[in-house]
């Protein structure tokens, strides 16, 4: 029998207007040898589920789909874990059920994964059909095809995106499953923006990536998505608290100036309103321990950010990311 060489783990969750073409784009990869395909069911209530079951009815391909089915609702995050425990592939690759990956995808990555086998994870470019942020996710940036320098590569997941960060996200991730069992980088179950909390612990257990400069996925951006389902911003900040406070409980002396900033964008990103008294009080007394962390000039930013009532002052925010003393520029790539 072949040796399994890749893991896709796809989710599924009443996704029945993305679904299929999510399993085509999958099943129309140029590279299908040594290739499973994980689809957790994930206890929907729509008929996504149905439609998995006519699409893999028809389906005479090499790559194997297996479907793994959750007793009851789980989350995503539990699904993607189910995913990582049952895979039998050397690597995993994370692929939401809503998005699409591009025909080249998995050659684009084995081809990498070749020349750079010591890397535990390789990062490919995206595209969106979310307006103004076209070019959020590419590769397009000054990185290196190959870095094995911890430090260098814990400061560039932690600048989360940007013009010299890696974008916070999970999905077209290709990683080593060994790397994921040996460090436990499993995903956090019971919390929102559980791709957020993986980078964190990620960035401190990474020592070799390598950077795919190809746009492999297709990333959407949908109403009634997590991304969007949200009321006002005072309900995202709430649902994002858990991950914010475990990430303080995590800070790391050789990191804390980067984990601040980290945290600190993060609570930005979700900009609450801290209209709703309880929101107010949670995350000011948040910010209040990053302050105390006493990382200038990140921490001063905060202070002035924490100072009105209402304290979302957006020039305050602008000057963040040019004020913080945060950068790469300063860290070789590479150890040699």
């Amino acid at each position: 029998m072949a040796e399994t060489l890749v893991s896709f783990i796809v989710p599924v969750f009443n996704v029945r207007e993305y679904v299929t073409e999510c399993l085509a784009s999958i099943a129309d990869q140029t590279l299908t040898q040594g290739v499973e395909c994980l689809l957790v069911d994930d206890c929907g209530t729509d008929d996504s589920m149905v439609l998995v079951e006519d699409f893999l009815s028809l389906y005479g391909g090499d790559i194997l789909f297996r479907i793994i089915r959750h007793e009851h609702n789980r989350g995503l995050s539990a699904a993607r874990n189910t995913g990582i425990e049952n895979a039998s592939g050397k690597y995993v690759l994370f692929v939401d059920s809503d998005d699409t990956i591009t025909p080249d995808a998995l050659r684009h990555f084995m081809e990498v994964a070749g020349k750079h086998p010591e890397a535990e994870m390789i990062v490919a470019g995206a595209k969106t059909n979310w307006k103004g942020y076209e070019k959020a996710f590419t590769m397009e940036k000054p990185f290196p095809d190959y870095a094995n320098n911890p430090a260098w590569i814990a400061r560039t997941i932690l600048m989360r995106g940007g013009k010299h960060g890696i974008p916070v996200t999970a999905w077209n991730r290709f990683v080593r499953r060994d790397f994921l069992l040996h460090h436990r980088l499993f995903f956090r179950e019971g919390v929102l923006h559980e791709d957020e909390l993986w980078n964190f612990m990620l960035a401190q257990k990474l020592s070799r990536i390598a950077f795919c400069k190809h746009d492999t996925y297709f990333y959407r951006i949908r109403p009634k998505s997590i991304m969007t389902g949200f009321g006002s911003r005072d309900e995202q900040a709430i649902a994002c608290l858990p991950v914010w406070r475990e990430m303080l409980d995590h800070f790391t002396p050789a990191l804390e100036k980067e984990q601040t900033h980290s945290l600190w964008l993060s609570v930005n990103d979700a900009s609450p309103d801290c209209r709703d008294p309880y929101v107010r009080k949670e995350v000011r007394g948040l910010l209040w321990k990053l302050v105390k962390k006493g990382c200038w000039p990140t921490s001063f930013l905060i202070f002035l950010y924490m100072l009105p009532f209402v304290f979302y002052i957006k020039f305050i925010r602008k000057l963040l990311p040019k004020m913080s003393g945060i950068s790469v520029a300063g860290y070789s790539c590479c150890m040699s």
